[in-house]
């Protein structure tokens, strides 16, 4: 799931600069949408009449039309965002969930964008030069009405649009949010904790990285400690590791498990990259002041500080990590001074550098630095509220309300050049804020006694929510005054979803192994620690299926009989059919699955937890869902959840938890919405009080955007004007 970094893109990157030219163009027609994740309508009318949104309840005292929109099924961001950009559903745009399932090997995919696999390469002077694939695309199969718009001559500004990276060339300026990457590939960035507490145990994973420092006291000055680490960076795909890769590969061919991984240690280390810095901190007048240094004389740069009290944020610092003679890469990162004693610092995720991207990140590619020529360095990957780094404990929950809050403060910089250009040049500009989504995820707990997730302090921050919606009405508030000079111009106040407590959470695969629609192989245990064949450990209890090397499936080694199994989980909403002729090792034929459907979602609705209540609301079939030539992609059954109930983080990657089908959702990510679309929907506001006859649906939203700049939609649309 991990894109390759192409290293030497910084050069054509810095080539593009400036590169492009001519006069933007201009139209009469002004319309802003204002995309909010997650804004929850029956929340937002709570707090409107509690006076906690003031230039909501004006937008609305001035005759408004606001109703709850339909969202997708599922009700997850990507597809929601999705149904909005194609104006279809996905049986015609493709996406499905989070994460899709791979039918060749029972793997998981990004549903977002796949990389081609590399094809040749040559190893010339130590390095692996790749001549062909590696390019990066994205898997939405239905234009985006910016491209459509952006042909047609309509000035396009799309702002941090969810599930568009990488960007697709067009005409129309836009910016990708959810599904860009940091600078290491990690989709939602690996965030970096550095500490000398003996409580804190040095990691490295797919999201986050913990480091740990030896801090040395100055002799001459007491006051000063100092220590000395590196920021990790991305993995060096350029080195020619040929000699490793084909050891490696041998070993996991003969079944040796303790040589794979040796050689697999040496691989990961082989091709790590670092930025080295100098740390001090002052403890002068019991004030701790952080500061970090990159470069110096040691390596021939001039050295960089950045500072920070305790508490306190550092400024974004360039880094730099060097992939090849000649060749660096450059990215942005900022600290955050979390304690003295222990010390503890905190490194946001190295972001893609916008002034010489590493990829893509913006269209036309020179946009990006454009932007940070305006507003600074900014948070350049989707995602970029820290919730990962707060549910793996890197972050306290002011810690994440801060760095939330930088965020959000950066965003609105990012409004406000917006706005520049849509003063200037008319048409469409759409901007989207993911911060009240993350918050509704990450602070439910915070404000929601009865959920199972408690923590000592919580109750300080019990108005987060409260304070999250009144940012955002300050948002609106400012772009309701920008647009006080243009009284006919429209403006569209939308969200993918809304939200609800997430207070039990199901194990699917586990419920379909009890069924019996999943069947493990007969000389496999399934043990509390994972599964086993007799003494061999065959993997964590998150595995249904094995990988061997070179990504191709081992079937032999899979803990999962799929000559008997029917039916499986991955991702957050569908059962998947181990179908004949779709899935690498497929038993249900064609005229087994409508009979199958109907036997599974009868025995799911029956399903009730302890205290009785229903987990589901509705269990449809794929077929009765989505309509298009791409719903025989789709899960087979689509998952329609109860409000406070949820799959679990197993699903997500096709796990079997062997901790019961039920189970409390003991974790900060404690509010959700990938729920029954009926009790999550989104958002509608429209400024002109425009009326409709009709319950509105994001695809709808995009019809009329079409409708208002007179450009003809391309044909397959789903959504019709509402006026």
């Amino acid at each position: 799931m991990k894109p390759r970094i192409p290293a030497l893109a910084c050069v054509a990157a810095v080539a593009a600069l400036g590169a492009c030219g001519g006069s933007e163009p201009t139209s009469d027609t002004r319309v802003v949408v204002f995309g909010v994740d997650g804004l929850d309508p029956e929340l937002l009318q709570e707090r409107i009449d509690r006076g906690l949104c003031p230039n909501f309840a004006a937008l609305l005292a001035a005759g408004a039309t606001f109703a709850p929109l339909q969202t997708s099924w599922p009700p997850q961001s990507p597809v929601a965002w999705s149904n909005f950009i194609t104006g279809t559903n996905p049986g015609k745009h493709g996406l499905y969930d989070f994460i899709h399932a791979d039918p060749k090997t029972y793997g998981v995919l990004n549903s977002m964008s796949y990389t081609d696999p590399v094809g040749i390469e040559l190893c010339l002077f130590g390095l692996d030069l790749p001549l062909t694939g590696g390019a990066q695309h994205l898997t939405r199969a239905f234009p985006a009405f910016w491209e459509v718009m952006a042909d047609a001559g309509v000035p396009v500004a799309v702002f941090r649009m969810p599930a568009n990276f990488p960007p697709q060339a067009t005409k129309a300026l836009t910016f990708p949010d959810m599904g860009t990457p940091d600078l290491t590939g990690a989709a939602s960035g690996r965030a970096m904790l550095w500490s000398d507490g003996l409580d804190r145990s040095p990691s490295r994973g797919s999201s986050t990285t913990v480091r740990t420092i030896n801090v040395i006291r100055d002799p001459g000055r007491p006051d000063l400690l100092k220590f000395f680490d590196a920021v990790p960076g991305p993995d060096n795909t350029l080195r020619c590791l040929d000699d490793l890769e084909a050891g490696h590969a041998a070993a996991v061919a003969a079944g040796d498990a303790q040589k794979s991984a040796t050689l697999q240690a040496q691989l990961d280390r082989a091709r790590e990259t670092s930025s080295p810095f100098t740390g001090w901190i002052d403890t002068t007048d019991g004030a701790p002041q952080l500061g970090i240094r990159f470069g110096g004389i040691e390596d021939g740069r001039e050295g960089e500080w950045v500072t920070a009290g305790v508490g306190e944020w550092t400024r974004w610092v360039p880094v730099s990590f060097n992939m090849a003679p000649f060749i660096d890469i450059g990215g942005y990162t900022r600290f955050y001074f979390k304690s003295a004693d222990p010390v503890e610092i905190y490194g946001s995720p190295v972001q893609i550098d916008p002034f010489a991207p590493a990829m893509d990140i913006s269209t036309p590619p020179e946009a990006a630095a454009e932007l940070a020529e305006a507003i600074g360095p900014y948070y350049t990957q989707g995602f970029p509220d820290a919730y990962i780094a707060y549910k793996s404990d890197l972050l306290s929950t002011g810690e994440f309300v801060s760095q939330s809050d930088t965020v959000l403060e950066e965003r609105g910089q990012m409004l406000d050049y917006a706005l520049d250009r849509f003063d200037r040049t008319g048409g469409l500009t759409f901007f989207y804020v993911g911060s009240l989504d993350m918050r509704c995820h990450m602070l439910w707990h915070a404000q929601d006694p009865g959920h199972p997730h408690q923590e000592a302090g919580s109750e300080a921050y019990a108005g987060e929510l409260d304070r999250i919606y009144s940012q955002v009405d300050g948002m609106l508030g400012e772009l309701v005054a920008r647009l006080e000079p243009y009284p006919d111009a429209e403006l569209i106040v939308m969200s993918d979803h809304g939200f609800a407590p997430f207070h039990r959470k199901m194990h699917v695969n586990d419920w379909l192994l009890q069924e019996g629609y999943l069947v493990l192989k007969d000389d496999v245990e399934q043990r509390a620690d994972g599964f086993w064949r007799g003494e061999d450990f065959l993997g964590g209890s998150l595995s249904v299926f094995r990988i061997g090397g070179h990504g191709e499936p081992d079937f032999e080694a899979s803990v999962v009989d799929w000559s008997r199994s029917r039916a499986y989980c991955i991702g957050f909403n569908g059962v998947i059919f181990n179908r004949a002729g779709r899935e690498a090792r497929g038993i249900v034929a064609e005229a087994e699955v409508a009979a199958l459907q109907q036997e599974i979602a009868a025995k799911l609705l029956a399903l009730r937890d302890a205290d009785g209540t229903a987990v589901f609301t509705r269990v449809l079939p794929a077929q009765e869902v989505f309509a298009g030539p791409m719903t025989g992609s789709a899960p087979d059954l689509q998952l329609g959840f109860n409000v406070g109930y949820g799959a679990s983080d197993e699903c997500a990657t096709g796990g079997i938890a062997g901790a019961g089908i039920l189970v409390d959702n003991d974790s900060r990510w404690s509010g959700s919405h990938l729920m029954d679309p009926e009790l999550v929907r989104g958002t509608l506001i429209v400024r002109s009080g425009a009326q409709w006859t009709r319950d509105p649906r994001l695809e709808d939203i995009t019809a009329t955007l079409y409708r208002l700049f007179q450009v003809a939609p391309p044909d397959g649309l789903d959504g019709q004007p509402l006026y």
